[in-house]
C-alpha cells in the first residue's frame, strides 16, 4: 500500500487502549493502521473535506 504520498502520523493513546484496539482490530482480520486511515477519511469526507480526492 506504501507509495510516495505517503505519510507516517503519530498518535499518543494510553497504552491499554492501544492494546485493546489492536486486539479488536486483529480479531476482525483488520490492522490498526486501516482502522485509522478508514476512520480518518470518513471524518474528513463527513466534515466538508469531500473536495480532496482520496479514493
Amino acid at each position: 500500500m506504501a507509495n510516495s504520498n505517503d505519510s507516517t502520523f503519530t498518535c499518543r493513546a494510553d497504552k491499554e487502549l492501544i492494546e485493546a484496539f489492536k486486539k479488536i482490530a486483529k480479531d476482525n482480520n483488520r490492522t490498526a493502521s486501516q482502522l485509522v486511515r478508514d476512520y480518518m477519511l470518513a471524518y474528513v469526507k463527513k466534515n466538508g473535506q469531500g473536495k480532496l480526492d482520496l479514493d
